[in-house]
């Protein structure tokens, strides 16, 4: 497992526990990652051309193969920044460990409104939500976002963290990965509904198998 995000991996950097600024791996050059960090979440940081500044973060991205998060030194200077990861990224979730396909309706609430779409998958740690390229917000990596939807007759509204946006496979739409912030009781009632509403879809789809086969002389 790498303990350095990929080049062209878009990153969150947290500082005392809140997301702090978003940036983009654009290069490497030795034990430091180069990165380009996001105009709109660099209202704290240096204009560029004056003196770095120095100080340690976590480090946070995203691959097909989980969210990963590690403690890094970061030296920023307007919007460009040199990150040195100081030990193996620690993976927080894996995205197979649980995965829930469905078509659910949802809601995103962000700093600009309200965005309305499709959550595709879904864990304790983090959620995928597909909304229509059209009018679809700009949501940098590192926003804050509350997500809403309901699962097995259960309600949810759950804080979290953009992780990154990402071409969605279908036409005309693009995918959000969202991290998320939950206590532990509510990710127990989260996994227990995620399990209940898998129960439910299974049930529906052998009933209407049966249902067939009966139709069938």
């Amino acid at each position: 497992m790498s303990s350095r995000p990929p080049l062209g991996a878009e990153v969150a950097l947290e500082r005392g526990g809140s997301a702090w600024l978003a940036a983009r791996v654009t290069g490497r050059d030795g034990d430091h990652d180069l990165l380009a960090v996001e105009p709109r979440g660099a209202a704290e940081t240096p204009a560029e051309g004056s003196a770095s500044t120095v100080c340690d973060a976590i480090m946070v991205w995203s691959t097909e193969h989980g969210v990963f998060r590690a403690t890094a030194t970061v030296a920023i200077d307007g919007t460009r920044a040199r990150a040195t990861v100081h030990a193996s990224a620690t993976r927080t979730q894996r995205r197979e460990y649980v995965r829930l396909p469905m078509d659910t309706q949802m809601t995103l609430a962000h700093a600009d409104g309200i965005a309305r779409g499709t959550l595709i998958d879904l864990s304790e740690a983090a959620l995928r939500l597909r909304l229509p390229a059209q009018g679809a917000p700009r949501l940098a990596p590192g926003a804050q976002v509350r997500s809403a939807f309901t699962l097995h007759h259960t309600g949810f509204m759950l804080r979290g963290t953009v992780l990154r946006e990402q071409a969605s496979g279908a036409p005309d739409t693009i995918d959000v990965v969202v991290m998320l912030d939950i206590p532990a009781r509510t990710a127990n009632d989260l996994r227990r509904n995620v399990v209940f509403e898998q129960i439910e879809r299974q049930s529906e789809l052998h009933g209407t198998d049966d249902a067939s086969r009966r139709d069938v002389p």
